[in-house]
């Protein structure tokens, strides 16, 4: 008679089976993840490089335009004004640079039709060395295909997917690295160069994911404020919850026209979707813009801001400083100012906004490189170097343990309790991050799908 084996239940920790089929379902949607995101993440890293360096790109381009040589005084703004009216009679004067440093051409803002230009002016002879339109800039293209892939909204939406699952592909990552049955952590991070390619490239691309993965995480969410549908989620968020000190207590009972600021001119994060004020006609005319650069000097805004022009008869001049411009964020301003009294109606500073929003600004200062200086462009780029290689390592590693003739998808786990786990990660994932949860919902969807049209293929076959 055989002896009944006897069932340990006092303990609850999962059977060794259990576990790997975790460890199956997260390496499967891990290799979803980089096959599919693959090509974007590495275009997203490469231009995201390259943009690092854009105040220092931008003027080495077109030096011609750029540079001037120092003269003992500068023409005045109407002036320079003036020659750029002269130059471009039917195009309509947007904005005025000075940029801070007297090797510098003033730059001014035109539009001619839907075409928007810079003009270059040397500031002390008050001659037009000429024009770039602003969508062909080098830079400019660069950064439309970091945050847009050139294909506007949707673009856009692409980069947030992305962006999103590379927060997912550095976890699930991290889980499939993590020391497992008797494994130590030293052996975790060391890597073999006796064990084959295969293993060599395993190890290296687990040991770059372990060791960047907080940079690189950190990189993606500061980024995301961009991004369309979570940045609205989360100025609807900041909204509803007050967690901006804007712009209630600052617009001093001004008339609000239908505008936000973006749709005028380039500001910071924190004061791009305020409500722009209203300018009350006087007979007196439009103040010229010398008094808004007096004003702007003589309430400290930090040298090289940007004076957008008044639109219409009820625009305002907004004063703005922001990104490498202002040096650093502490040096921050947005005002709107009537064109007519001269009134200041906004004055948005560093010093203005919540904890919420000095830590976005914060976070989008760090993922442009230009927080801490020198040292955090450097550790930016070797991010994005290292985000290059992660990818680049994870395909070599597939191709190379691929079995022939296949694609070699890691094997799919079995039951329900999977899929509801599915259905449960993307209901959270919707609420962070929406794109990420309606994608987990519809590849998890696809998946039951094919799994169930294969059994009933089978039950058929069978019968």
């Amino acid at each position: 008679m055989k002896a009944v084996k006897k069932i340990d239940h006092s303990t609850n920790k999962p059977s060794k089976g259990k576990r790997t089929r975790l460890y199956q379902s997260i390496w499967r949607w891990h290799f979803y993840a980089g096959i599919i995101f693959a090509p974007i993440l590495i275009i997203l890293a490469i231009t995201g490089a390259i943009y690092l360096f854009k105040p220092y790109f931008d003027p080495l381009l077109n030096t011609n335009l750029h540079y001037v040589q120092e003269g003992s005084k500068e023409l005045t703004p109407p002036l320079q004004l003036t020659a750029v009216k002269e130059r471009y009679p039917d195009a309509a004067i947007t904005s005025f640079t000075n940029i801070n440093d007297p090797r510098r051409a003033t730059e001014i803002g035109v539009n001619q039709g839907k075409v928007a230009y810079t003009v270059f002016v040397n500031p002390y002879t008050g001659k037009v060395l000429g024009e770039l339109e602003n969508d062909k800039e080098l830079m400019n293209i660069i950064e439309n295909l970091h945050g847009k892939l050139l294909a506007g909204t949707i673009g856009d939406n692409i980069v947030e997917l992305s962006a999103s699952w590379a927060i997912i592909l550095l976890l699930t990552g991290l889980y499939l690295y993590f020391p497992r049955e008797k494994q130590t952590i030293r052996e975790v991070l060391r890597i073999r160069t006796t064990k084959g390619s295969r293993i060599f490239w395993r190890d290296l691309h687990a040991s770059v994911g372990f060791w960047m993965t907080i940079v690189l995480i950190m990189l993606v969410l500061t980024g995301l404020p961009w991004a369309c549908s979570f940045g609205n989620r989360l100025n609807s968020f900041i909204q509803k919850h007050h967690l901006t000190n804007a712009p209630a207590n600052m617009l001093n009972g001004s008339i609000v026209s239908k505008k936000i600021n973006k749709e005028i001119a380039k500001t910071t994060w924190s004061a791009e979707n305020l409500p722009v004020p209203e300018s009350v006609y006087k007979n007196k005319g439009m103040l010229p813009i010398e008094n808004i650069i007096n004003l702007a000097n003589n309430t400290n805004v930090y040298p090289g801001y940007t004076i957008n022009m008044p639109e219409g008869g009820k625009g305002v001049y907004i004063i703005s400083t922001w990104g490498w411009a202002a040096g650093s964020v502490k040096n921050y301003v947005t005002m709107d100012i009537d064109q007519y009294s001269g009134k200041v109606l906004l004055n948005y500073r560093w010093k203005d906004y919540s904890f919420f929003d000095k830590a976005i600004e914060t976070g989008i200062a760090l993922h442009e490189g230009r927080y801490f200086g020198v040292t955090n462009l450097i550790i930016d780029l070797i991010a994005c170097f290292s985000l290059i290689f992660i990818v680049i390592s994870g395909i070599t590693m597939w191709w190379r343990r691929r079995p022939q003739g296949k694609i070699g998808i890691p094997k799919a786990s079995e039951g329900h309790k999977f899929y509801l786990g599915v259905l449960l990660i993307a209901v959270i994932g919707g609420i962070l991050m929406p794109m990420v949860g309606v994608s987990i919902f519809v590849i998890g969807l696809t998946e039951y799908s094919i799994r169930l049209l294969k059994k009933n293929m089978k039950r058929s076959a069978l019968q």
